[in-house]
């Protein structure tokens, strides 16, 4: 009776050990399972990371951030346009990361809107008028030491090239037939200088009805190319090879003496900088030579 409970107990105690080690296998596979997961989760979240930094990278490398020290400001003179955007695009083509931005205009305006503060962005002032470059050395607008003189321009009467009826500075007067185009003084620097001209050669009897005032430059030669004005007073650099007019004289020396383009410095421009290369560069022999071919005197 004895023996029989205890293999009975024995039995008992064999089920229950068989049943706690299925139980803790099934815990270590569902342990197993978890862990699996866990790294898969984490694998991916790591991939997810690496692919995102590497879209930041190449973000950053698509879209460089411009340094505002490597734009360089320019105010210049309107009739030094055309040689102007030559040399910039050599200059930018030389030097990668600057970039040169102009603001052209009459030399008067100009002056006037440094004064009164409304181009404060200015590095480099290049025009005409020597008034202007006084007034703005006394405004403390421009370094003195930085600003010279560079290039010589006039302004001279010109004809379509196969009109035999001028061929002197004074066939423009005393002939009530003689018309002359000129260019708007109030948009134009050979406009101002020839209406200066214009009255003092008042008492030579060009009558004002003859003389016609046209948007720019370039209307002005073809108007005189194809014959619909006899004459006209232009800057020696509005006129090219290609242009079917001829020079027929220079303004008179006793009423109007060639203009001067001087180049002055912002005294916030410092030695070295982008500003300082620029200037540096409008002064070397390439672009003397370029100024050259475009009519002005150096």
């Amino acid at each position: 009776m004895i023996r029989k409970n205890v293999l009975g107990w024995a039995l008992l105690l064999s089920l229950c050990v068989i049943l706690a080690a299925c139980s803790n296998n099934e815990e270590s596979s569902d342990n197993e399972s978890e862990t699996d997961e866990t790294r898969e989760t984490e694998e991916s979240t790591g991939e997810e990371s690496e692919d995102a930094s590497e879209e930041a990278d190449q973000s950053v490398e698509e879209d460089p951030i411009t340094e505002e020290d490597k734009v360089v400001h320019i105010t210049a003179e309107q009739s030094l346009d055309d040689v102007m955007e030559e040399l910039i695009a050599l200059f930018e083509e030389n030097n990668e990361g600057i970039k040169i931005d102009v603001q052209y205009g009459h030399t008067e305006k100009l002056t006037e809107d440094l004064i009164e503060g409304n181009d404060e962005d200015m590095d480099i002032y290049f025009s005409s008028d020597d008034a202007g470059y006084d007034s703005l050395v006394e405004a403390g607008i421009l370094d003195q030491l930085a600003t010279k003189y560079l290039l010589i321009n006039e302004l001279v009467l010109v004809t379509q090239s196969e009109n035999e009826d001028i061929n002197r500075y004074n066939d423009i007067f005393n002939n009530d037939e003689t018309s002359l185009t000129i260019v708007d003084p109030e948009h134009s620097l050979s406009g101002s200088y020839a209406e200066e001209l214009l009255v003092q050669e008042d008492e030579k009897n060009l009558s004002p009805e003859s003389i016609e005032k046209v948007a720019d430059a370039e209307t002005a030669v073809k108007d005189i190319a194809e014959g619909n004005s006899d004459a006209g007073f232009l800057l020696r650099t509005d006129i090219s090879d290609e242009d079917d007019v001829r020079i027929i004289s220079r303004a008179p020396r006793s009423i109007l003496e060639p203009f001067v383009y001087g180049m002055g410095l912002s005294h916030s421009v410092e030695d070295g900088s982008a500003a300082h290369l620029f200037y540096d560069y409008l002064q070397s022999e390439e672009a003397l030579e370029i100024f050259t071919n475009y009519g002005y005197i150096v």
